[in-house]
């Protein structure tokens, strides 16, 4: 018996909604984290023969931005993007930089939420989505990094996803989602990095610390923040209210 691995990509278009930037500040793009990086290492400025060069420390910069999202939680972690299904569309490739949290999925078609469940009860639900009767998508689940969806689409269908970043960059020169703070860190640790490969590892043990120290900061102020934005419990007569506002008077 032999398995024959799919030959064919799962590729889907998504296009990223517009979000609330923060203020540029002094660092607003990555060049601009690259002089930074430039005026500690006090080696003039970098490039493609120098040690490290500018091409390295901008690799690290991207490397800081995931370091970043992959352990805080904040507000701003959030993206929101939309694709276009056509009619038989079941499985959609969730977008690249998707880092394994799933807020909210809404047709903006409908106009309406779509719900999202574990898999092991949508595969229970729909062994097979592509026998179903094609509609209005109503149901999902996440397989790895793909988005199931049942019925099939039965026209041209919007959806649109609210999802944790990963930092991975769709747009490399990207900071603007990053308030200036976490910037200036993940600047302490492309600086940090560069030491290392001068092998000078005392001043980058030094900017690591510095890096992870103020990673440590970040954090538990985000836990304050967060038990800041708790509310109080609301009943059942308010929850059905709050629920039922737009959903049903729209269908």
């Amino acid at each position: 018996m032999s398995i024959t691995d799919s030959s064919t990509t799962l590729d889907t278009d998504w296009s990223e909604q517009s979000i609330v930037q923060f203020t540029s500040g002094v660092l607003t793009n990555e060049a601009a984290c690259v002089t930074e990086v430039e005026s500690k290492l006090k080696r003039g400025t970098l490039g493609a023969s120098t040690t490290p060069t500018d091409a390295q420390v901008k690799n690290w910069l991207v490397r800081a931005k995931e370091e970043l999202a992959e352990v805080k939680d904040y507000s701003f972690n959030r993206k929101f993007a939309q694709a276009s299904l056509s009619a038989g569309d079941y499985r959609v490739s969730l977008p690249p930089d998707y880092n394994g949290k799933l807020y909210l999925i809404r047709d903006t078609t409908n106009d309406r939420p779509i719900s999202v469940f574990a898999e092991a009860y949508f595969d229970k639900k729909y062994p097979d989505p592509s026998a179903e009767s094609q509609g209005e998508p109503y149901e999902a689940t996440i397989k790895n990094m793909e988005l199931w969806l049942a019925p099939p689409a039965n026209g041209t269908t919007v959806i649109e996803i609210e999802y944790d970043r990963s930092g991975a960059p769709t747009t490399a020169t990207s900071f603007d989602w990053l308030p200036e703070l976490e910037r200036f860190r993940g600047c302490d640790f492309a600086v940090g990095m560069s030491f290392e490969s001068l092998h000078s590892y005392a001043e980058a043990d030094r900017y690591l610390k510095r890096f992870y120290d103020g990673l440590r900061k970040s954090i538990r102020a985000d836990g304050r923040r967060k038990w800041s934005r708790m509310v109080s419990c609301v009943d059942v007569f308010q929850h059905h209210r709050m629920m039922g506002n737009q959903v049903y008077r729209t269908r």
